[in-house]
């Protein structure tokens, strides 16, 4: 397999942009279901390297303020030259945490976030800054991608974690995989944090794969994903289990034609009500 690459590398940053097909089908149903308005403020967590920032910037156009809340400072720096290339005037960069979000009470309309509630790691106090900085009425609208994602794989990695007798390694997957939130588990998140559900839509996605190698050496993967499916097991046996895991990959796609991986994508809008 080739190296894990890290994504505070500014070398890999520049590259970034080559795996948003993960989060374009997520900022495109984010899109097509936002309400939209003019003249409003609106607030984007986690804006990476600058989508859907950018793109909410354009298509709100100048008579709408955007900020952009981020602490990935070489992503900030490739969405501060995207920005300045397309000359927009309606963007205020936050380079600081969402636990803290340096805006009055009430300022704004519309919260989006797309996929980065997946990355909050103290959603509570989030959650408590998103209400207090919006406005009565007000809409929070976000991506994630829920439990069942990659997992035809995952399917893979418990059969090879029992072939292998690795049954503290099949725990921790089970615990990895439980981590990923339900559209119930984040409604009643944000039911507790002062919100009501209000539209919710799902879809799907698929990566395709015609080689085994190439699933584990996806820059997707490499990035995002493989170092913490390499830290479940023990150094000494990972040659082994990914070898297996390759293998049973491989017959997968000697009888399908390709190994797919389906992605859930669901869009939740929620409202924030003076009765909230």
């Amino acid at each position: 397999m080739k190296k894990l690459l890290d994504a505070q590398s500014k070398s890999i940053v520049n590259i970034y942009d080559e795996i948003n097909l993960w989060s374009a089908p997520f900022g495109r149903l984010l899109l097509e279901n936002i309400p939209m308005q003019s003249s409003i403020k609106i607030l984007d967590l986690g804006f990476g390297t600058g989508f859907p920032l950018i793109e909410l910037s354009q298509r709100f156009g100048e008579s709408s303020k955007i900020y952009g809340i981020d602490i990935w400072a070489e992503a900030i720096n490739r969405t501060k030259n995207k920005i300045k290339l397309l000359e927009l005037k309606n963007i205020e960069i936050l380079e600081t945490s969402a636990i803290s979000i340096p805006l009055a009470d009430q300022q704004i309309n519309l919260i989006t976030s797309n996929l980065g509630v997946n990355n909050f790691e103290e959603r509570k106090k989030v959650y408590a800054e998103m209400h207090r900085v919006l406005k009565t009425d007000g809409s929070i609208c976000i991506t994630t991608n829920p439990m069942g994602t990659f997992e035809e794989l995952f399917d893979l990695f418990s059969i090879v974690f029992k072939e292998m007798g690795l049954e503290d390694e099949l725990e921790k997957l089970n615990t990895y995989l439980q981590h990923r939130n339900t559209k119930a588990s984040i409604e009643a998140e944000f039911k507790t944090s002062g919100f009501k559900l209000v539209k919710s839509k799902s879809d799907h996605t698929n990566m395709r794969f015609s080689d085994p190698v190439a699933v584990l050496n996806h820059s997707l993967i490499r990035i995002g994903f493989r170092r913490y499916w390499e830290k479940m097991i023990q150094e000494e046996m990972r040659a082994d289990f990914f070898k297996r895991l390759l293998d049973k990959i491989g017959l997968h796609i000697q009888s399908e034609g390709a190994f797919s991986m389906k992605i859930p994508i669901l869009y939740l809008e929620f409202r924030k009500s003076e009765y909230s």
